[in-house]
């Protein structure tokens, strides 16, 4: 049980992490799956099911009508099929009004970074523009477990 609370907490800090860099990157969060407090004032929608699966954050930047999807993973997260299967769904939504493919940032813990670039690689996603990630020291992390 504790372990599956820590992933909880790694999960959402994660998360909130994604969500200030959407927001650096002028994306407005229109719904979360999680703890909406951490990230807004206001109460959120669940993000839609894209495809066979519902990512954790759903961003729309107004100006450019461009849609950023948001997808917290922890390292053991990393490692199911389900993971491979929602990058690569998500990687491939392409919004129809301007012929674009939504933007997708992952999100990780950085002892997982090479495992998170390896499977980029294998999905032949690595260096496309619309795929970035970002990640979280373990200091926060096991911070945030600790507290529990």
């Amino acid at each position: 049980m504790k372990d599956d609370l820590m992933a909880t907490k790694a999960h959402q800090l994660i998360a909130g992490v994604i969500a200030r860099k959407m927001r650096e990157k002028g994306y407005e969060i229109i719904s979360f799956d999680g703890n909406e407090k951490i990230i807004s004032k206001i109460s959120l929608d669940l993000p839609p099911k894209i495809k066979k699966h519902r990512p954790d954050i759903l961003g729309v930047n107004f100006h450019n009508k461009m849609i950023c999807i948001g997808e917290a993973k922890t390292e053991n997260d990393l490692k199911s099929k389900r993971t491979r299967e929602e990058f690569q769904d998500f990687s491939e939504v392409l919004i129809n009004e301007i012929d674009k493919k939504c933007e997708l940032i992952i999100g990780i813990p950085k002892k997982a970074e090479n495992l998170l670039r390896k499977i980029l690689l294998d999905l032949n996603l690595l260096n496309k523009d619309n795929v970035s990630y970002v990640w979280v020291p373990e200091e926060l992390i096991y911070e945030e477990e600790e507290c529990i």
